[in-house]
Order: structure tokens, then C-alpha cells, then sequence
């Protein structure tokens, strides 16, 4: 178990079986179907789909009785905008995934909604996997680092989403999968820029785009990255591998879902129909401060990340004024930005503005619009965790003191996430519910799983700072011996 422990991909996997775990105990416990999760419009649009049809926003979630389970009497809205399938905006490539999901289950609505339920929890498992890869791909020197963004980016509030019915899960971690070929492809050189990794860049940058418009820009952002890269190469080591690359990262999806969006166009009069969307909900713009507290769903996002929020608007910033002197001797010295720091920071700027520009339009806020670009987002608040308290002599940012700091962060950040979730399900589920749709004690023993995840985490983290601490401690003793080749570290 301890040799596990050493492993690089052990944070993100219990952290993924955290997610696995409560995620599967919210869809087991939680009212079918949840409104306030868009549940109903998703199982509208899985039957339609079934039955050969392609819905609109405006088409009914129940179209025929005749082809609904049992119970779907559930499904019907309190009114007329919410008896649609509002959901029906989203390109359809996800949802048509669902379809075996409704012909195995349709039998009872309960076995429809709870299939699909965990379906989404699988694909968030698999995002926090590939965040954890992608902040190892941000900062390769600094591991420690890594794990705690993971850490950082699996906030209570997403683990409380995974266990309902959406396409978050599976879109999040296709465009994460993009991001991460797209980044090695920039680290390497021509020369990593593989057949392999170009069609699976292709084919996530396909799910992405197909499941939600956000994947849009996650490929729109890597296509022109990997077209820059080729422009920019020294003219003597130009090669086309940067241009093909492109071309199919970024024509491969638009060629298989462009259909989608320009449909959106002509029914509703934009790309993404989000404009008919508020319109059919009445919503009206934000337009001061105060009117902030009427958005649906954020204070909840915000609450649950209350701790990265603070560091990275109050630390970040400081620790980055700090370093500008630097800068230009970094310069003469040769340091160059980094191509995948540029890359997702560039998508972070365009997906926050795009979902500021939603809210103020009158749309609602959750954490998990942001999925994509959470994985850099939380890097940088890491590293300022690991930074705060560096004494000002301390000249090495790798190792064991790395590691010690990291771990105290974790053991904060996980308390936080155990118990901001333990709140979300009692004040979502618990405190209002009298029955649950899955009776029995598997929700119960689900729970305490995920409670053995969490606590896992800081003892993982633990055993790698004494890890670094023996090396370090070996290596300095191999130093006294000229013959003696030091210890490689542990990546």
C-alpha cells in the first residue's frame, strides 16, 4: 500500500473514487426527478431521441405516454415553460449515448433517471482522473504542487453534481482529454505530435463540441494553439505535423457538429439558443450588484469554493506582482512563456467571460460551466498555497518541504470538501426527504466509502513527504562520497 502511495496518479484516484462513491450515493438518495439539475428535460430528450426524434426547447418532455416508463408522471412541469424540453439547445451526440441507458431501463422512470444518474457520476470520475493529469502537465517539476490542484479542483459543490442526470461529466473530461493532447503535443515538439494523439485530440474535441457549447471553445482554443505553434517554429525545423494537426483537431469536430449549431441558429436565432432560453423563462438582465443575489445557483459554487476563491483573488495576484521584477532577466536568460499555460489561460479568460456575459444576460451560474478550465484555475492557487509559507530563505521548491506544505493544505481542503458536501446533501436531500428512491443500506455504505477516500488523501500525501524527506536525507549523505550518484527523485 505504501509503494502505491509513491505512485504519481494515486491523489487523483482516490479522489475520483471519492467522486465515484458520493456521486453514486446522491443518485441513489436524491428525489427523481431533481428540477433544479434539469433531470426531466434530460430524460424527455433521451425518449425523443429513442423514438427517432430530434426535439426543440419547446417540444413537451412527455410527447406520448405511450413512450414513457412508469411513474413518468413525474416528469411533468408545474407550468407551461417547464413541461418542455428546455435541454434540447445541447447538441444531441452525449444524449444519443444514453439511448441503450433507456431501452435497458424504461421499464420504471426510478431505473431511467438513476441509470443516467450514473452515467454522469462515471465521466466526472474520469475529469478529475485527467485533471490530474493535466496539472502534472502544467507543472512536471513540481508534483506536489499537482496533487494539491487536484485537490483544489474537486469543490463540494461538483461532487454533489455528479450524482444527477446531466452531460457535464463526460463533456468535461472530453474537452479535458483535448486540453491534455493539445498540451503535450505543445510540450514536445514536432516530433510529439503523433498520429495517436492527434485523432484522440480529434475525437474528444468531437464529444466536447457535441455534448456542449463550452467544448466549442476548448477546440476552437486548441486548433488555433497547434496553428500558432507551426507559425511560429524556427523556419529551418518548420514542419507540417503542427499545420495537420490543426486542421483535424479542429475540422474533425466542426465538420461533425456544425449541423448542431447552425440549426440553433435558424430555430432560435443564435449558436446556441441561450437568448430563446431566457426568453422562455422570463428572465431578465443583471444589472447591478445587488441583483446578483436573484441568480440561480450562485452562492453555492462560490460558497463551496470559499477557500480557492480567497487565495486566488487576495494571494495570487501578490505573489504574482512579486515576481514582475523577474521577468525581464528571465527573458535575457531565455525563459519563454509556457505554450500550455498560454494556451489554457487564454480558454480560462474566454470561457469565464462567456459565462459572466450568461449571467448577466439573466442565466443562472454553476461551477460546473467552468469544468474545462478549473484544472488551470486551481494550478496557480496551489502554488500559492505551497508559497504562503516559504520562508523567504528557502531557495527549493521541490521535495520534501514541498510535499509537507502540500500536505498540510490537503488535510484543509479535504475537511472542507467532506464537510461542504455532508451540508449540500442535508440541505438538498436529507433535511426535506422522508423516503429515497433506493431503499436499503448500499446509499449508507456508499457514504462511508467515500468518507475512507477523503481521509486517504492527506495519508497519501503524508507518506510521500517522508518519502522526499529519505531521499533528500539519502542524497545528502551520497553527497560526502565523490564516487556516489545521487537518488533520482520520485516524479
Amino acid at each position: 500500500m505504501r509503494a502505491w502511495a509513491l505512485r504519481g496518479s494515486a491523489v487523483p484516484v482516490l479522489l475520483a473514487v471519492l467522486v465515484w462513491l458520493a456521486g453514486a450515493q446522491v443518485a441513489l438518495v436524491s428525489s427523481i426527478p431533481s428540477w433544479a439539475n434539469d433531470e426531466a428535460p434530460y430524460v424527455g430528450y433521451v425518449a425523443h431521441l429513442a423514438e427517432g426524434r430530434l426535439p426543440t426547447i419547446d417540444s413537451p418532455i412527455v410527447a406520448d405516454p405511450g413512450d414513457v416508463p412508469r411513474g413518468a408522471r413525474v416528469l411533468l412541469g408545474w407550468d407551461a415553460a417547464h413541461k418542455d424540453t428546455w435541454v434540447a439547445n445541447h447538441p444531441p451526440f452525449y444524449v444519443a449515448l444514453l439511448v441503450p441507458v433507456w431501452e435497458l431501463t424504461r421499464d420504471d422512470v426510478s431505473h431511467v433517471v438513476i441509470a443516467m444518474r450514473l452515467v454522469n457520476t462515471a465521466g466526472y470520475g474520469v475529469w478529475v482522473l485527467l485533471v490530474g493529469l493535466l496539472t502534472r502537465a502544467l507543472v512536471p517539476r513540481r508534483p506536489a504542487v499537482a496533487a494539491l490542484a487536484t485537490i483544489v479542483a474537486v469543490t463540494p459543490s461538483l461532487v454533489l453534481r455528479s450524482g444527477f442526470a446531466q452531460s457535464d461529466g463526460w463533456g468535461s473530461a472530453a474537452a479535458l482529454l483535448l486540453l491534455l493532447m493539445t498540451v503535450r503535443m505543445l510540450h514536445g515538439g514536432s516530433e510529439e505530435v503523433t498520429r495517436r494523439r492527434v485523432v484522440v485530440a480529434a475525437l474528444a474535441g468531437t464529444l466536447a463540441a457535441g455534448t456542449r457549447a463550452p467544448g466549442v471553445l476548448a477546440v476552437a482554443a486548441c486548433a488555433i494553439a497547434l496553428g500558432l505553434a507551426w507559425l511560429l517554429s524556427r523556419r529551418a525545423a518548420r514542419r507540417p505535423r503542427y499545420l495537420v494537426a490543426a486542421a483535424v483537431v479542429g475540422g474533425v469536430p466542426a465538420a461533425a457538429t456544425s449541423w448542431w449549431y447552425l440549426r440553433n441558429l435558424s430555430l432560435y436565432g443564435d449558436l446556441t439558443g441561450q437568448g430563446a432560453l431566457l426568453e422562455k423563462f422570463q428572465r431578465s438582465p443583471v444589472t447591478s450588484l445587488a441583483d446578483l443575489g436573484r441568480v440561480p445557483g450562485f452562492d453555492e459554487p462560490i460558497l463551496a469554493a470559499s477557500v480557492a476563491v480567497v487565495v486566488g483573488l487576495l494571494v495570487v495576484p501578490v505573489l504574482a506582482v512579486r515576481r514582475l521584477p523577474l521577468l525581464p532577466g528571465a527573458w535575457r536568460a531565455g525563459w519563454r512563456p509556457d505554450p500550455g499555460w498560454l494556451l489554457l489561460g487564454s480558454l480560462s479568460l474566454v470561457t469565464l467571460g462567456n459565462t459572466a456575459g450568461f449571467v448577466r444576460d439573466g442565466g443562472g451560474f454553476h461551477d460546473r460551466y467552468t469544468m474545462q478550465v478549473i484544472a488551470f484555475l486551481a494550478t496557480p492557487v496551489a502554488l500559492a498555497m505551497v508559497a504562503m509559507l516559504r520562508p523567504r530563505r528557502e531557495v527549493a521548491r521541490d521535495g520534501a518541504a514541498d510535499w509537507r506544505r502540500a500536505t498540510g493544505w490537503s488535510v484543509v481542503m479535504t475537511v472542507w470538501t467532506v464537510g461542504g458536501l455532508a451540508v449540500l446533501e442535508w440541505s438538498t436531500i436529507f433535511s426535506h426527504q422522508q423516503t429515497y428512491p433506493a431503499a436499503g443500506p448500499w446509499p449508507w455504505v456508499l457514504g462511508l466509502g467515500a468518507l475512507a477516500a477523503a481521509a486517504a488523501v492527506p495519508w497519501v500525501m503524508r507518506e510521500r513527504t517522508r518519502h522526499e524527506a529519505r531521499r533528500e536525507q539519502e542524497a545528502a549523505r551520497r553527497a560526502a562520497t565523490p564516487s556516489a550518484t545521487p537518488a533520482a527523485p520520485l516524479r
